[in-house]
C-alpha cells in the first residue's frame, strides 16, 4: 500500500499582498494547473476561457467594495505566480463546489469541554494534489491556519482569535452577480470576534452563499444557511450542529434546487447529502458527552451510502469529470488552536495535528 502522504504546510507573513506573493511564488504550479482544469471545465460546457474571464470581471467591483484586502493577496499571488489576476478572480467566481459534510460541537457534548469542528472536503481527485495548508500571520489581523486549494481559496480553517470557519456549498435558486461566497469565506476567518464573523457571512450584495459553519473557543456555534436573497440561522441543539449540502430551515426551502428539475422536485440528486447528514446526526448521538477529536474522526471516516458516504470515494460508473471524493478532511480544535488534518480519504490518510503558530 502506497504510504499515506502530508499535507504540504507553507508558512507566510507580512502584509496582503506580501503573504499573496509568497504563496503565488511557491503554489505557482499548483494553481497552474488549477487554472488549466477550469478551462477544460468551460470547454465541456461550451464557454471559451475568455468569455469566462470577462464574465467573471462583473463581481469584481463588489468584491473590491466587501473586501478589498482579499483582492490585495490576490494581486499579490497573481505577481508571484506569474498567472493572471483576471484568471485567479476567475477561478474564485466558478461558483458551486464541494460535497462537504460538517459536525460542530462545544462542551455539552465532548468529553473534555473542547470546542470541535470537522470537516470533509469532497471534490474532484486531481484538487487533492492542490491541497496546501496555510498558516499567516498578517501584518494587520489574526493569525490563521486554513486548509487551502493552492494557497488562493481559504473556507476551512481558524484564526487566532477562536473562530473558525467551514463551509457547505448550497445550491440555492437566486444565485446572481456579487459578492463571490470565497470573499465571504476569507473575512469571516479574518474577523477578531464572533459578532464580526456572523456580520461577514451575509453581506446584502452577495452573489450566493455557502452554508457558513461558523464557532468560537468560548463554545458559541452557529450556521449561517444562506443563499444571495436571504438566510437563515440555525443553532446547536444538546452542543452540537450538523450540516450537509442542502437547505435545513423551513424558511429557506423555497431557495433550494438541489432536488428540484423540470419535472418537479425528486430526489434524483441530493440523495447523498440526505444520508450523510443524517449518519453523522445518529453518529454524534450515540457519543453524546464523550466526543473526542478520535469520535469526531471516525465519523469522518463513516461509509454507510458507500461511495457517497461521509467519507466520500469516486464512484466509477460516473463519467470520469463528475468523480468527487474526500481530497482532505480536518478536526479544529477552538480551545487548543491546533487543527487535525489528513490529505485524502479520512479512512485511510495520515492524520497529523499542526499547531497555530
Amino acid at each position: 500500500m502506497k504510504k499515506a502522504a502530508n499535507m504540504c504546510l507553507v508558512r507566510v507573513s507580512g502584509s496582503q499582498q506580501s503573504m499573496g506573493r509568497s504563496l503565488g511564488r511557491e503554489c505557482a504550479r499548483l494553481a497552474k494547473s488549477m487554472v488549466k482544469d477550469a478551462k477544460s471545465h468551460a470547454d465541456r460546457l461550451g464557454i471559451s476561457w475568455d468569455v469566462a474571464v470577462a464574465r467573471a470581471q462583473d463581481y469584481l467591483p463588489y468584491a473590491q467594495e466587501y473586501d478589498p484586502e482579499y483582492l490585495d493577496f490576490m494581486r499579490g499571488y497573481a505577481k508571484g505566480s506569474g498567472i493572471p489576476f483576471e484568471e485567479l478572480f476567475t477561478l474564485i467566481c466558478r461558483g458551486e463546489r464541494g460535497l462537504c459534510t460538517d459536525v460542530s460541537v462545544n462542551s455539552d457534548a465532548t468529553s473534555d469541554g473542547s470546542v470541535l469542528s470537522a470537516h470533509t472536503e469532497d471534490w474532484k481527485k486531481l484538487d487533492q494534489e492542490h491541497v496546501v495548508l496555510v498558516n499567516g500571520k498578517p501584518k494587520d489581523g489574526p493569525s490563521f491556519l486554513v486548509a487551502t486549494l493552492a494557497g488562493l481559496e481559504f473556507d476551512t480553517g481558524l484564526n487566532s482569535a477562536g473562530i473558525s470557519l467551514s463551509g457547505n456549498s448550497l445550491h440555492p435558486n437566486d444565485t446572481r452577480i456579487g459578492v463571490p461566497k470565497m470573499f465571504v469565506a476569507r473575512k469571516i476567518l479574518a474577523s477578531r470576534r464572533i459578532g464580526d464573523a456572523i456580520r461577514a457571512a451575509a453581506p446584502p450584495a452577495r452573489a450566493s452563499s455557502y452554508n457558513n459553519n461558523i464557532c468560537h473557543s468560548s463554545g458559541e456555534i452557529y450556521c449561517v444557511e444562506g443563499s444571495a436573497t436571504d438566510f437563515c440561522l440555525l443553532y446547536p441543539s444538546d452542543g452540537y450542529l450538523v450540516h450537509t449540502n442542502h437547505h435545513l430551515s423551513s424558511k429557506m426551502a423555497k431557495f433550494e434546487a438541489l432536488f428540484s428539475g423540470p419535472a418537479g422536485n425528486s430526489l434524483e440528486h441530493g440523495s447523498d447529502s440526505v444520508v450523510r447528514y443524517n449518519r453523522a446526526e445518529t453518529l454524534v448521538r450515540r457519543k453524546l458527552g464523550e466526543l473526542t477529536v478520535e469520535t469526531l474522526i471516525s465519523i469522518l471516516s463513516d461509509h454507510v451510502n458507500y461511495p457517497d458516504s461521509i467519507c466520500c470515494h469516486e464512484d466509477v460508473r460516473a463519467p470520469a469529470h463528475e468523480r468527487y471524493k474526500t481530497i482532505f478532511a480536518v478536526v479544529s480544535d477552538l480551545t487548543n488552536l491546533e487543527m487535525h488534518a489528513c490529505l485524502g480519504n479520512p479512512c485511510e490518510g495520515n492524520w497529523k495535528t499542526y499547531r497555530l503558530g
